[in-house]
């Protein structure tokens, strides 16, 4: 799929950037990206990075990679690995103009897939290495923009739990402006097709998941389990993994291994928990199961990759727990040794391991992990191509 839009046809679709709520307070743009450029451990050491990539070949690590950021997915979580992996490595971001229809440069895309007028040019004598930004994903236009050897990432959470949290992020208009009562979402999900924009490219809760995987228009209309299928087989060709947000430690340990990423390189911090909206009075007891007829296209996805998630990690072996166990106690301590704001010069040691040789949790890693992503965007930004207005 790789619709469009024009005009005011983009009002049919509002959004609202989660990173105005996380992003670090600094006066300009500029000035982070100044004070980022100068932290001490954000050049490349390839002496440091294989030190924390106990048998694995530096060489080796897989440094093209396409993450298709999800809306409402945990993907922010996600999507700072990848931002850290390219920027302490100097690699080149897939970005769209700073000034763009949707009026946040840090999104590519809301309505369709990549273009050559969504997104900048590589900077001279270099190729895309790494995407993370929304965008519709279509494996053709990735594919023009993007090294044959990329990996394809991509996440999902449960649908209904999407949809809750996209009820309490964005608050539809179609939803909360045009339905009257103390529970306009549960009108919406008794009869959604009254209450639903006309196309689903400018819907917030129709099957949104499957939207920005890149399924055909028309299934949106008409539901085809056959057709369905076979998109889903397609995709599980194309995706080397899809991580699932209920299980975002054993998906991120997958990603690390088919990757060949250090355990250092994985280590993060959840983003934008804090700043969800804690109103539980939106949906009532029975949306769920009226959500679930509703939103098959999304059922249909989230629970195809969730059971292939279980199978890779059952063929894993028990080396895989073992490796959980740990990775779930050194991100319990980098999220204390983080939230405690440590001076500059202080460290936390993490121990070597199986998986891993010993290596530190700096002040600088902890700047990068809870960098918001708009502010992220920009240092890479200014970097990449020496403004932030570019």
């Amino acid at each position: 799929m790789n619709q469009t839009c024009e005009g005011n046809e983009l009002d049919k679709l509002e959004y609202t950037i989660e990173d105005k709520r996380q992003a670090i307070p600094e006066t300009t743009v500029k000035t982070i990206a100044r004070s980022a450029m100068i932290l001490s451990n954000t050049s490349i050491d390839e002496s440091s990075i294989l030190a924390s990539s106990k048998g694995l070949n530096f060489n080796d690590e897989v440094r093209h990679v396409a993450f298709l950021k999800v809306h409402k997915a945990a993907s922010s979580t996600a999507q700072n690995i990848f931002l850290r992996f390219g920027w302490t490595r100097n690699l080149t971001f897939v970005l769209s103009p700073a000034k763009n229809k949707f009026g946040y440069p840090n999104i590519i895309s809301l309505t369709e897939s990549l273009t050559k007028s969504n997104i900048l040019p590589t900077p001279k004598d270099k190729t895309f290495d790494i995407l993370c930004n929304h965008v519709i994903y279509n494996k053709s236009a990735f594919d023009y923009f993007l090294p044959n050897d990329t990996k394809y990432i991509g996440i999902l959470r449960e649908p209904y739990e999407q949809y809750k949290s996209t009820l309490n992020y964005f608050r539809p208009g179609y939803i909360f402006k045009k339905i009257l009562g103390e529970f306009p979402a549960s009108s919406f999900v008794r009869d959604p097709m009254k209450y639903e924009p006309a196309s689903a490219i400018f819907s917030w809760t129709n099957n949104r998941q499957a939207l920005e995987f890149g399924f055909p228009l028309h299934l949106f209309q008409t539901f085809n389990k056959s057709e369905v299928i076979l998109i889903l087989e397609k995709l599980a060709t194309e995706f080397r993994l899809v991580i699932i947000s209920e299980q975002m430690e054993e998906s991120v340990i997958l990603m690390r291994r088919y990757l060949h990423w250090s355990l250092k390189d994985v280590v993060f911090l959840d983003k934008n928990v804090a700043f969800q909206k804690k109103d539980t009075t939106l949906v009532q007891s029975h949306d769920r199961q009226f959500y679930r007829q509703w939103a098959k296209l999304d059922y249909e996805l989230y629970e195809f990759f969730l059971r292939r998630l279980r199978t890779e990690i059952r063929d894993q072996g028990p080396d895989f727990d073992e490796e959980l166990i740990l990775f779930k106690e050194v991100r319990k301590d980098t999220s204390i040794f983080c939230m405690n704001n440590p001076e500059k010069d202080e460290f936390l040691p993490i121990n070597e391991s199986k998986w891993s040789q010993a290596f530190n949790i700096t002040w600088d890693d902890c700047q990068l992990m809870r960098m918001g992503e708009l502010t992220f965007v920009q240092i890479i930004r200014e970097r990449q191509y020496g403004s932030t207005d570019i």
